[in-house]
């Protein structure tokens, strides 16, 4: 599912202009869909997730040990590193929506706290497509149906940074290639330290 979508949105990038593509998402606004993607976005949200690992670790501890917390803190945090530094270092002049194409031209959410520069990649889509990966890892490893939603919700909070006009497509898919790189990465990792239960084995 997360695949797909990452080619989806590299055949839009590809056959489509950025502001085209953006225009079109943000002329489709309703009242409940504001709501929907304003709180939802949060779903990517580092400290919310990072959170939320731990309870799942104390739920699965007699399963799997530390590994579950190892693996879940450890995805996010080479998710943030990766995201952030693309952001800070590499992409610094990188323009939000408001700022490249004008706020007076897009519908803007109230209440939701706009940005102006840092848009590439998109850190809080980069943290959904991790941590999603990782409760399908927990939960759900042979389950296709459940897996299924995890990829929607990773999807959905996506979707919601560019409804919110805080982030383009091009930084959206960007966003959920380091989120499962980064989930990779924490797997490896997870395999070859030497837990005496472990999530990954």
């Amino acid at each position: 599912m997360c695949l797909l979508y990452i080619t989806l949105g590299l055949i839009f990038l590809i056959t489509k202009e950025k502001v085209a593509i953006h225009f079109f998402i943000n002329a489709h606004h309703y009242p409940f869909l504001d709501l929907l993607f304003k709180y939802g976005t949060d779903l990517g949200d580092g400290f919310v997730t990072a959170v939320l690992v731990l309870p799942i670790g104390v739920l699965m501890f007699k399963k799997y040990g530390y590994s579950t917390f190892v693996l879940g803190w450890s995805s996010l945090i080479f998710t943030g590193f990766l995201a952030q530094f693309l952001k800070r270092v590499v992409y610094p002049n990188a323009e939000r929506p408001i700022k490249f194409i004008g706020e007076h031209l897009l519908y803007i959410v109230p209440d939701v706290e706009m940005h102006e520069m840092n848009s590439f990649p998109s850190g809080h889509t980069a943290t959904a497509f991790a941590f999603f990966a990782f409760v399908t890892m927990v939960y759900f490893k042979k389950n296709q149906s459940m897996q299924l939603v995890m990829g929607l919700l990773a999807v959905f909070v996506g979707y919601s940074r560019m409804y919110l006009s805080l982030h383009f497509l091009e930084d959206v898919v960007a966003g959920a290639c380091i989120g499962l790189v980064a989930y990779m990465l924490a797997h490896i990792l997870v395999a070859i330290l030497p837990f005496k239960k472990s999530i990954v084995n």
